[in-house]
């Protein structure tokens, strides 16, 4: 039976402070908690309703809670919840783990959790494995950052680190995106280089702005002011791997 102080705690685990503090998260919904199971991820935790349950073997080592779809509700930031919710454990990352042998997306100051969370789920799509996200980015741990990956939050390492850190221990061409750079279609990245995205509200910020070897863009056909920063992503990430 899940008690009280099981509930307060999991429902805690929605604001940022409470994962920081406990070093846990959540995940939330059939698809999501499938890959947390079958990732190296170590869970405390599933909390799901008898339908759900009765489809999929309570295994693990982890404790398997039953409870009404109320209540599952309740516990999550799903508005409805008829399957599943897990308590995971947060990973430690570092500078050290960075490996620089493929092209590496970089967020600059992105904070919306669901733009955030689609680029992971596109750059998993796209075969890359890493993704650097300055300190105000929205937190990789975020509810809606997990939700909105379907799953690709698993299976790509995510750094939240100081960007002038990054900058002085990369080994990578930078390129940064811009409307004023250079077409996409006419330029050559013939080697691993830093892609930088800035947000739409505030574009590029100026240290990216200081330390890029180049400016590239999407080039624009229609009349749109701009590109959502996951969708750009996407074109670009598509483009690399096309090369």
């Amino acid at each position: 039976m899940l008690s009280r102080k099981e509930q307060k705690l999991i429902k805690s685990l929605k604001v940022k402070k409470y994962r920081v503090r406990e070093k846990r998260f959540l995940v939330e919904g059939a698809k999501n908690v499938l890959e947390l199971l079958q990732s190296d991820f170590e869970i405390d935790l599933i909390v799901g309703t008898e339908d759900y349950f009765s489809l999929n073997l309570k295994t693990g080592n982890h404790r398997n809670e039953v409870v009404k779809p109320d209540l599952l509700a309740q516990l999550g930031t799903f508005k409805t919840n008829e399957d599943v919710l897990a308590v995971a454990k947060t990973k430690s990352t570092s500078l050290e783990e960075i490996v620089f042998n493929d092209h590496l997306f970089v967020l600059d100051d992105v904070k919306d959790p669901g733009n955030v969370g689609t680029i992971i789920r596109t750059l998993d799509w796209f075969g890359f494995s890493q993704l650097i996200c300055s300190d105000n980015c929205a937190e990789f741990y975020h509810p809606k950052v997990i939700n909105s990956t379907m799953g690709s939050f698993t299976r790509l390492k995510v750094i939240h680190i100081d960007l002038n850190e990054f900058y002085k221990m990369n080994k990578l061409p930078i390129l940064i995106t811009d409307m004023a750079g250079e077409p996409l279609n006419e330029t050559t990245i013939d080697e691993p280089s830093v892609i930088v995205m800035g947000s739409e509200s505030h574009g590029i910020s100026e240290l990216s702005e200081k330390v890029a070897d180049k400016k590239i863009a999407i080039p624009k056909y229609g009349q749109a002011e701009s590109l959502n920063v996951g969708i750009a992503t996407g074109i670009l990430a598509g483009h690399l791997r096309m090369l």
